[in-house]
């Protein structure tokens, strides 16, 4: 039997801890477990590691994995500035999916493939070159190559995946992609899910904050708001953790500044299991991005589905979240969670929760029964069904 070759590229695969990433490491853990005679590769941008098998064993700790050190790993040069590096670092990704049998785009770009087959995972749709790209678009005699490009990324793909309802509506905007050629496949969360007594013995009074130290995830906002309202919350303590890498370390002291000498904790850089006893531990979580957002004009600074919301769900913290983008999808205001529009609402709600205990619990019951709509054993389901419908690997390379 031929080799049926596959290869994933997501550039900060092995440099950040995201959702992204994630969405891109459970795929390949799929494909590993249900096809043989695969020659899958990874393609990325930059090694956190010198080691390749240190750069494996960071999928496998943050995402619960279980990757062999023999699986086939490819960095590209990093992409510097001017015109004509983009244009050659695009030239050799590009040269990365000759030849392949399968080729998934796995992060948010406009780039086109020469895979036999090419699909793009859509976390959210870039706009077309010809309208956002600063080059392309204000350059009147680049337009026609803005036209060409998009045309080609338009074309090359056989299916675009989008990982919410919300994604899908905002690719179907800016693309017109035909109904046939794009499908959601809500990203994988956590595994699955059942309350019990012993969920709810575990818990502290903690309000849990988790996300990237990403100014666009308004954590500072958040912090801000529970320490000038320290008396809405009596005897509870804030936790936000998050990943943090070198250009995020500015934010992130701004974050630690404001936490100083209140009841709140800025954990940064955990692994995979101490943030789950973390989410264990906690009784609310709040998720503040798309603050002072408008996301009718601005949907890329909205949480496009979130992941971090669904874990803190499954461990039976009730969500209280902003009321924008994917986050309706997965909350269900007052059943699972709340959902809120202003700071002081997030407050309120917040206090509500903490007045009434018995609301609580009931919400976090619900909020572990909805956690499995999202969990990793209905992502491995979904995920083949979309397999197999479109015959993205022939039927004899199942295992």
């Amino acid at each position: 039997m031929k080799v049926f070759s596959v290869r994933l590229y997501c550039p900060t695969l092995f440099s950040t801890i995201g959702g992204a990433e994630k969405f891109t490491a459970m795929i390949a853990q799929y494909l590993v477990k249900t096809f043989k005679e695969l020659d899958l590769g990874l393609v990325a941008q930059k090694a956190k590691y010198a080691r390749m098998e240190d750069n494996i064993d960071f999928l496998n700790q943050n995402y619960g994995l279980s990757f062999s050190s023999d699986i086939n790993i490819q960095f590209l040069k990093e992409e510097t500035p001017g015109l004509w590096n983009r244009y050659a670092a695009h030239r050799e990704l590009r040269k990365t999916s000759r030849n392949v049998d399968l080729y998934i785009n796995c992060f948010h770009n406009v780039q086109f493939f020469y895979g036999k087959k090419n699909v793009h995972i859509i976390h959210f749709p870039a706009n077309r070159r010809t309208v956002a790209s600063p080059t392309f678009s204000r350059i009147p005699l680049l337009k026609p190559i803005a036209y060409i490009l998009d045309k080609k990324y338009e074309k090359c793909y056989n299916l675009f995946i989008c990982n919410s309802l919300f994604t899908e509506a905002w690719l179907e905007r800016y693309w017109n992609i035909a109904p046939e050629r794009k499908i959601v496949l809500n990203p994988p969360a956590t595994y699955g899910s059942i309350w019990s007594l012993s969920i709810e013995e575990k818990k502290e009074n903690i309000i849990l904050l988790v996300s990237r130290f990403d100014k666009r995830k308004n954590i500072l906002e958040g912090v801000t708001y529970f320490c000038e309202h320290e008396n809405l919350f009596p005897n509870w303590r804030l936790i936000v953790a998050g990943y943090c890498n070198d250009k995020d370390k500015e934010y992130y002291d701004r974050v630690a500044q404001a936490a100083h000498g209140h009841r709140v904790e800025v954990k940064v850089n955990l692994s995979g299991l101490n943030l789950e006893a973390l989410y264990k531990k906690a009784k609310i979580f709040w998720h503040v991005m798309g603050l002072h957002i408008d996301e009718n004009t601005d949907p890329l600074n909205v949480e496009h589905f979130g992941i971090t919301t669904v874990e803190a769900m499954a461990a039976g913290a009730v969500p209280v979240v902003i009321d924008k983008g994917g986050q309706r999808e997965i909350v269900d205001d007052g059943i699972n969670g709340f959902r809120w529009k202003t700071l002081e609402e997030l407050g309120r709600l917040t206090q509500r929760l903490i007045m009434d205990p018995d609301l609580r619990l009931a919400m976090s019951k619900a909020a572990v029964e909805k956690s499995n709509t999202y969990s990793i054993e209905a992502f491995n389901a979904n995920i083949d069904t979309i397999f197999r419908e479109h015959n993205l690997i022939p039927a004899e390379y199942r295992r």
